[in-house]
């Protein structure tokens, strides 16, 4: 019945793209902060916080640009399956 399914599905689309940003700024804040701490500990300025930022957006950006294209690769081949899963029905 209508209790028994869940309210969101764990494999839908809208919440696996917006956990993506939600992890990319994840990445990035926690290697600002660990840049920031780092300086503290060895007053150096920003030198840490500015390399480990950058580390952290491009690493970041990366993860992020291959979860993103490995998603369009399953919508893709979903839609490829669902176009064939209608081409049977009508045979």
């Amino acid at each position: 019945g209508f209790l028994t399914k869940p309210v969101i599905q764990s494999d839908s689309k809208i919440i696996q793209y917006s956990g993506l940003g939600i992890q990319l700024a994840a990445v990035i804040i926690i290697f600002l902060f660990l840049g920031k701490w780092l300086d503290g500990k060895f007053d150096t300025g920003f030198l840490f916080t500015l390399s480990l930022t950058f580390i952290g957006f491009f690493g970041g950006f990366y993860s992020f640009y291959l979860s993103i294209m490995k998603l369009v690769a399953e919508d893709k081949q979903d839609r490829i399956n669902r176009d064939k899963d209608k081409g049977t029905k009508k045979a």
